[in-house]
C-alpha cells in the first residue's frame, strides 16, 4: 500500500490513497469516501474548525483535472445563490490538491422518489427553483451539465439545492456545444422523473428507465393520469424530443424557469431580469413528511445528513400504489374490497448461514427498519461479490411480531447496481423453515419487489447472494430501508 503523503507533519493521502480518518489543510477530517476513481475521490467529511459537515473533492497531485476542476471551483464561487451548493475552500497548491463544498440538507430526488411520485404541484414548484438557479449560473457563464437525481436536494421547509455545479462535469470531462440546451433538456428530465418515477434518459439513475411506445419514449400523463396538460407540455417542449410532437422547443434554463413560473402561478425567477435578485421562491412543504439523506456507496455505515432526516411518507400508500407500478408493466390491484396498508416490523437481525448468531454487524440490523434514509444497515466487506467465497450468502430477518400476509417489498439499496438477492418468508427464524418468495437480481436503488403469491407469514428473510462494488475495491450490500405492504 502506498503511504499517505505529509505535509506539515499531518497525513494527507492522495486521492487514490485516501483513508478515512486523514486530515486535510488541518481542518478537513476524512469521514467516508463517496465515490470517484483513481484520479480523484469525493468524500463527505467535517470540517473541524467550524464543526460542520462538508463535502471534499480530493485530486491525484499531478493530475490533469486539477486546473479545469480548480477554475470551475472558482467560477462556482461567485455565483451568489442560496439554492446552489456553495464552494468554501479550494486550494491547488496543497498535496493533494482539494476543493471542499457545502454538505446539502434534506434528501436528494432519488430519495423522495422512494415514497413514490411527488404531487405535481410540489414537483413543478421544485423544479422550477432548480431551473431559476440555473438560469442565475448560465447567466454568469456557467452551465452544470451532469444534471441527475442526486443532484436535486429538497430540505425541510421544501428549500432546493443543486449540488455539482461545474465541478461535476470538470471532474467527468463533459463537454456541450450548446450547455443551455443541454442543462434544459437535464431539467425536463427531472420533472418527468418526479412526476412518473422514471428517468426518460441515458444512464443509470437509481430509477427504471421510462417505458417506450415503440421508439417514443411514453409521455407522462400515459404513465401516470391527472398530470395537469400544461405541465407536461412543459415537459416534452424541455425534453425537445420530435417524438413527443410538442414545439417548439424550450432551449434555454431561462425560458424554462418562465414556463415553470406560468405554470405555477409564482412570480419570476430569480436571475430572469435584471436589477437586485429577487428571494427565491420556497416549493411547497411535503404534506407528512420528514427529511433526511440517502446517501449509498460506502463501506462503513453513511450518516450523510447528521442535520436531517429522509423524506418518507407514513402513510396514503394502499397497496403499493405507485411503488409496484413503477417495476411493473401495470398497476396491482387488490381483490374484492381488501385494503392493503403498510407492515412495519417489530424488530429486525442480522442473519448468517447459521442462523442469528452469525450475521454481519447485528448491532446495526435495526438501523434498516427505523424509517430514516441516512441511517442503514451494512454487510461486512469483502474481497469478492461471492463473499470472498467464505460463505453462501448473508441477511437481514425482519421479525414482524405475529403472522401477517404480505405482498410486496420496497427495499433501498446502495446506488452501486450488483446485488443479487432473495426475499425468504416463514413461521420460525431458521433458514429451513424460510422458503424463497421472490428473488432479484443485478439490483440497486430503491428496489420495488411484488410478491406474486402474498405469503402469510412471521418472519421474512432479505437474503443477499451477491454483493454489489462498494467504490473501494471491494464489495458490501447496504440496506437503508424496507418498507412491506400486506394485511395484519
Amino acid at each position: 500500500m502506498t503511504p499517505a503523503r505529509r505535509t506539515g507533519g499531518l497525513p494527507v493521502p492522495d486521492a487514490g490513497t485516501a483513508g478515512r480518518g486523514s486530515l486535510l489543510a488541518g481542518r478537513y477530517r476524512l469521514e467516508e469516501r463517496l465515490c470517484g476513481p483513481e484520479e480523484w475521490a469525493q468524500w463527505r467529511a467535517v470540517d473541524e474548525a467550524l464543526s460542520r459537515l462538508v463535502t471534499v473533492y480530493v485530486l491525484s497531485s499531478g493530475s490533469g483535472l486539477v486546473a479545469e476542476v480548480m477554475a470551475a471551483a472558482r467560477a462556482a464561487s461567485r455565483i451568489d445563490d442560496p439554492r446552489l451548493v456553495r464552494i468554501l475552500d479550494a486550494d491547488d497548491r496543497a498535496d493533494p490538491p482539494f476543493v471542499v463544498t457545502g454538505w446539502p440538507s434534506g434528501a436528494c430526488l432519488v430519495c423522495l422518489l422512494a415514497a413514490g411520485p411527488l404531487d405535481p404541484g410540489q414537483a413543478a414548484a421544485m423544479i422550477a427553483e432548480a431551473t431559476a438557479a440555473l438560469a442565475a449560473a448560465h447567466q454568469a457563464g456557467l452551465a452544470h451539465l451532469c444534471l441527475g437525481v442526486e443532484s436535486l436536494w429538497c430540505g425541510t421547509g421544501g428549500e432546493v439545492m443543486i449540488t455539482g455545479l461545474g465541478i461535476d462535469a470538470a471532474l467527468t470531462g463533459m463537454r456541450s456545444a450548446d450547455p443551455g440546451r443541454e442543462d434544459t433538456g437535464a431539467l425536463g428530465r427531472l420533472l418527468y422523473a418526479a412526476l412518473t418515477g422514471y428517468w426518460p434518459g441515458p444512464g443509470r439513475s437509481g430509477l427504471p428507465p421510462a417505458p417506450s411506445s415503440g421508439e417514443r419514449v411514453c409521455r407522462p400523463g400515459q404513465l401516470r393520469p391527472g398530470i395537469p396538460a400544461a405541465i407536461e407540455t412543459v415537459i416534452c417542449r424541455a425534453l425537445a424530443d420530435p417524438a413527443l410532437g410538442q414545439e417548439p422547443a424550450i432551449l434555454t434554463p431561462a425560458q424554462l424557469a418562465a414556463e415553470l413560473t406560468a405554470v405555477t402561478d409564482s412570480r419570476p425567477p430569480p436571475g430572469a431580469r435584471g436589477g437586485a435578485r429577487s428571494a427565491p421562491r420556497q416549493a411547497p412543504t411535503l404534506p407528512d413528511m420528514t427529511a433526511s439523506r440517502h446517501l449509498a456507496r460506502s463501506r462503513r455505515v453513511p450518516l450523510p445528513a447528521m442535520l436531517a432526516v429522509v423524506f418518507l411518507v407514513l402513510a396514503g400508500l394502499a397497496a403499493g400504489g405507485w411503488l409496484a407500478a413503477r417495476e411493473l408493466s401495470a398497476p396491482h390491484h387488490p381483490p374484492g374490497g381488501v385494503t392493503f396498508r403498510t407492515l412495519v416490523p417489530v424488530s429486525a437481525a442480522a442473519f448468517g448461514p447459521l442462523g442469528e448468531s452469525v450475521g454481519d454487524h447485528p448491532e446495526l440490523a435495526r438501523l434498516a427498519i427505523d424509517g430514516i434514509l441516512a441511517t442503514a444497515w451494512h454487510t461486512s466487506w469483502y474481497a469478492t461479490a461471492s463473499f470472498g467465497n467464505l460463505k453462501p450468502g448473508t441477511g437481514l430477518l425482519l421479525d414482524m411480531g405475529h403472522p401477517v400476509t404480505i405482498t410486496a417489498a420496497q427495499v433501498t439499496l446502495g446506488t452501486i447496481i450488483g446485488a443479487d438477492l432473495q426475499l425468504r418468508a416463514g413461521g420460525q427464524p431458521a433458514q429451513q423453515d424460510l422458503r424463497l418468495v421472490a428473488h432479484a437480481a443485478d439490483v440497486g436503488g430503491v428496489l420495488t419487489i411484488p410478491i406474486t403469491r402474498p405469503v402469510t407469514a412471521r418472519y421474512l428473510l432479505i437474503w443477499f447472494t451477491r454483493l454489489p462494488p462498494d467504490g473501494s475495491g471491494t464489495y458490501q450490500a447496504n440496506v437503508y430501508n424496507v418498507r412491506l405492504t400486506g394485511t395484519a
